[in-house]
């Protein structure tokens, strides 16, 4: 029987050549569809998590927009967040913030969560001349900005906030012709109202100054439950900070939620506002100097579980060692021994001059005298978060009284004979913190 012969089918040039291509096209198609399909779900990925993506683009790819619900809403100037929003909050520089708006330039102004301190306008009613002003924002007082001075290179992630002194008339707006702009201020009177005031993030049931008049052109401020009403400039409620990010702020991580906030990736950094752990007791940053870090406990002196109340003094409001019934005496004798870190804690300068002095409310009058100790107490014009109340300020107010703050973020004047919890404040060197975050969770603590 024959054999057949098999015959190889050998492809030649041209069908080798169109086989090679077809195949090289089919791996590109693959290529380009499944890049396509990893870049559009990076991109979701992206937008959902605020990772690597400019912070005002975020926010508006996130969130639906509204007509009349709560959320976020749009007008001639960009976007912002109107009513019981929850998905707004920022965390820059350590300090929580609210987004109040995206500027339409792209721009995000932002408010503090809390109130950063509890102080008066002054003497008078205009914020340009105010205490505020020249607390919030650098000025030609060589005692000013002393919240700008907290943040690590403001001008670097900022803009100019343009603010107005508005009028408000019978629960109607009057609008101001002029416009001023700074770095750092307060919460204007229109942007509560197109927020939805009382019925907003904006009410955080603390009493808190407004920048605008009313008719009479008094100061406003927002009540407990979010009203607004008007009081005279001497009296001290909170302050709540206002400042604008640049457009292309990165959001580096978060959705905005309390327990997952925006939060921005800083090239500059610093200590304000992180956490330091010395022995068993929790310290905040509110103050960098000179290679020093000026911290105030977080909680109120205790014995056990007890808190500690003691008299400012017996009869004078003045911080002196010099007095064996003045607290001073206490914080730097007894309290200071009992610490365990207290080889850490070196001399500092605290300012204690008298606020009021002769009817007027001047914020350069604290400067006027000071003291040196190893413990001292918080400072009224001292950047801290609200958190504890009713303890002792160490300003001095007229006669036999004396300042603390209160649970609705007022300042207040009370007896020197009257007892309260204490908030120590120490200072130590930066260069001995070796280890850990700044966070509740890792605190920074000595090597």
């Amino acid at each position: 029987m024959a054999k057949t012969k098999k015959h190889r089918h050998r492809y030649g040039k041209k069908e080798f050549l169109f086989n090679f291509f077809s195949l090289i096209i089919v791996i590109g198609i693959g290529l380009y569809f499944g890049y396509r399909s990893i870049y559009y779900y990076t991109k979701q990925n992206e937008i959902h998590n605020g990772n690597n993506q400019n912070l005002g683009d975020v926010i508006i790819n996130s969130n639906r927009l509204e007509s009349k619900e709560d959320g976020l809403h749009r007008d001639e100037d960009g976007y912002f967040f109107k009513g019981n929003v929850s998905n707004n909050y920022v965390v820059f520089a350590n300090r929580l913030f609210r987004i109040v708006r995206v500027n339409k330039d792209g721009s995000i102004k932002l408010i503090s969560n809390d109130i950063v301190s509890s102080f008066m306008y002054g003497d008078e009613s205009s914020y340009n001349k105010s205490n505020l002003r020249v607390w919030l924002e650098k000025t030609d007082n060589k005692y000013s900005g002393v919240y700008y001075n907290t943040l690590p290179n403001p001008t670097n992630y900022l803009v100019k906030t343009t603010y107005t002194e508005d009028i408000l008339e019978e629960e109607k707006i009057k609008d101001s012709k002029k416009k001023y702009s700074d770095y750092i201020t307060t919460l204007s009177l229109k942007d509560y109202t197109l927020a939805g005031g009382k019925s907003s993030y904006l009410n955080n049931g603390k009493m808190y100054h407004l920048l605008g008049l009313s008719k009479e052109k008094n100061n406003l401020y927002v009540e407990e439950d979010g009203t607004v009403s008007e009081g005279d400039s001497t009296t001290g409620y909170g302050v709540r900070v206002v400042i604008t990010l640049k457009e292309k702020t990165v959001s580096a991580y978060g959705n905005g939620n309390i327990d997952n906030p925006y939060t921005i990736n800083l090239s500059d950094s610093n200590y304000i506002n992180s956490i330091v752990k010395l022995g068993n007791d929790y310290y905040t940053v509110y103050k960098e100097e000179n290679g020093l870090l000026r911290l105030y406990k977080n909680d109120y002196i205790k014995k056990g579980n007890v808190i500690v109340k003691q008299k400012y003094s017996k009869k004078i409001n003045e911080y002196t060692l010099n007095d064996y019934n003045n607290i001073s005496r206490y914080l730097n004798n007894d309290y200071f021994k009992s610490l365990s870190y207290n080889n850490i804690i070196v001399d500092t300068e605290f300012y204690t001059g008298e606020l009021g002095e002769d009817g007027e409310y001047k914020y350069e009058t604290i400067y006027k005298d000071k003291t040196t100790c190893k413990v001292g107490l918080l400072n009224i014009f001292d950047y801290h978060q609200d958190n504890n109340k009713d303890f002792f300020y160490m300003n001095t107010s007229i006669g036999d009284m004396q300042y603390i703050n209160n649970e609705k973020g007022m300042l207040e004047e009370v007896e020197v004979k009257e007892e309260k919890p204490i908030i120590p404040v120490i200072s130590i060197n930066k260069s001995i913190l070796k280890y850990g975050k700044g966070t509740i969770e890792d605190p920074y603590v000595m090597g």
